[in-house]
């Protein structure tokens, strides 16, 4: 049986604890270790062997660096900024109001033009989050189909044994 997940290619920042996360943006905002303790509420030696150990993980061989691998890791992986108008804003005259017109005429709805549509579709955050949406779709396809699989395995067994 194969993986679903393949963790062999996962940076080792990944595998930070959320407290060393939180160390390291406090370096990398140029705290010293008694400032960062303070702020976590938590030993200087605490911070200090945390470091230590970090550095050693990420194979960084000053704190700062290890601060700039992660800031590194996290806007590499930030998610898209969704939300706000489409760049260049929504040109007048693109949609069509869904309040009914004076002479008492049906609401139309709201109605893009092929123009503000098509920007729409070819907007860069569009596809960033598509591509997401399709890698969660197929993870979840896989782990429906060995479940299924495992599942049928397990009734197979189940009917051998009641058959003696």
């Amino acid at each position: 049986m194969t993986a679903v997940f393949d963790l062999s290619n996962r940076s080792p920042v990944a595998g930070l604890a959320e407290i060393d996360r939180q160390i390291l943006r406090l370096v990398a905002d140029g705290l010293t270790s008694k400032e960062i303790a303070r702020a976590l509420d938590r030993s200087p030696y605490t911070i200090d062997s945390r470091l230590k150990d970090v550095c050693q993980r990420l194979g960084a061989d000053t704190r700062a660096q290890a601060a700039a691998m992660l800031l590194r890791e996290e806007a590499a992986s930030a998610p898209p900024e969704l939300g706000g108008p489409p760049p260049g804003g929504i040109e007048p005259g693109s949609w069509i109001s869904p309040v009914a017109g004076e002479d008492g005429d049906p609401p139309i709805g709201l109605a893009l033009t092929y123009r503000s549509l098509s920007a729409f579709l070819a907007d860069p955050r569009l596809a960033q989050v598509a591509k997401g949406l399709t890698v969660i779709l197929l993870t979840v396809v896989v782990a429906a189909y060995l479940l299924a699989n495992t599942i049928e395995a397990i009734q197979g067994v189940f009917l051998t044994v009641l058959r003696g």
